[in-house]
């Protein structure tokens, strides 16, 4: 994997802050939203813009024009919706936890809480965090491929403690969430679902190869309560780049939202556009 495009350096102060959060999220509820401005303040920093991520859209580099660090709190999606839109702008990103899995954040950060993570951002350092690339999208948490990914609708409705629809989407992923399944380039068999995830030596991958109902409600399990590589019937590895598919329409999670590619799909390793705020060793 080839160098970031630039090393380490210090953070920069907060300076002028555009805040991004989903005031509608039990994760991100008004209090914990009102508990992290008034940490920005106390750190020095000003609130100069907000959007209230997904009903209004994360700022562009032409709206971050002036702003010194975008600090967006949300899951994986917010995060990545964000990191996306503020394509072309080169002031400094914090990422805070407000979602399940958390993955950049606790790269960045560890456990901290957000009140920790604001108050050590001054004494961090930017830096250019691993990606996934495929088919001109970017994953900066995780790509899921395959029929597992029917399983999102069950997870995303057990978190919003939607039950009656948790029951329908387990139904319907039951159904079609392990029925055939992908190629990968090199791995014998198909599989129903693979994991992709960033890392700076190249693709965490982990394939899953279960057949039957108990290895599909094992992973289903595991997914629901935290993560499926927890599950048995998993394979995993480190691979310089990955190919996947070759003649139907992959399904794929991008950090949480549905791309429909063309096969076959090379998924690459590479380095973000944007740098972020590290506040651990």
């Amino acid at each position: 994997m080839t160098p970031a495009p630039h090393p380490p350096e210090p953070a920069r102060p907060l300076g002028r802050v555009w805040l991004v959060a989903n005031r509608a999220s039990r994760s991100t509820d008004e209090a914990r939203i009102t508990a992290l401005e008034t940490a920005l303040r106390a750190a020095g920093a000003t609130i100069a813009g907000s959007s209230d991520f997904p009903r209004q859209p994360a700022p562009d580099a032409a709206a971050l024009a002036g702003i010194d660090t975008l600090v967006v709190m949300g899951g994986d999606g917010t995060l990545g919706a964000a990191s996306g839109a503020a394509l072309g702008w080169d002031g400094q990103f914090l990422a805070i936890p407000g979602g399940t899995m958390n993955l950049l954040p606790r790269a960045l950060h560890g456990d901290a809480t957000p009140e920790a993570i604001v108050a050590a951002a001054a004494q961090g350092v930017l830096i250019h965090v691993p990606v996934v690339r495929a088919a001109g999208h970017i994953s900066y948490c995780r790509i899921i491929i395959g029929p597992l990914t029917r399983w999102a609708r069950a997870r995303e409705n057990a978190r919003h403690g939607r039950l009656w629809r948790v029951w329908q989407a387990v139904r319907l992923a039951l159904a079609r969430g392990f029925l055939g399944g992908v190629k990968v380039a090199g791995q014998p068999g198909r599989h129903p679902g693979v994991l992709v995830m960033p890392s700076d030596q190249g693709l965490e991958v982990a394939l899953f190869s279960g057949r039957g109902l108990g290895a599909a409600m094992a992973v289903a399990v595991n997914w629901l309560l935290n993560d499926w590589r927890a599950a048995a019937s998993v394979t995993a590895f480190t691979a310089p780049e990955l190919v996947v598919g070759r003649r139907r329409t992959l399904r794929c999670l991008f950090d949480g939202e549905l791309r429909r590619l063309p096969p076959p799909v090379r998924f690459v390793p590479g380095w973000s556009d944007l740098r972020y705020i590290r506040t651990q060793d």
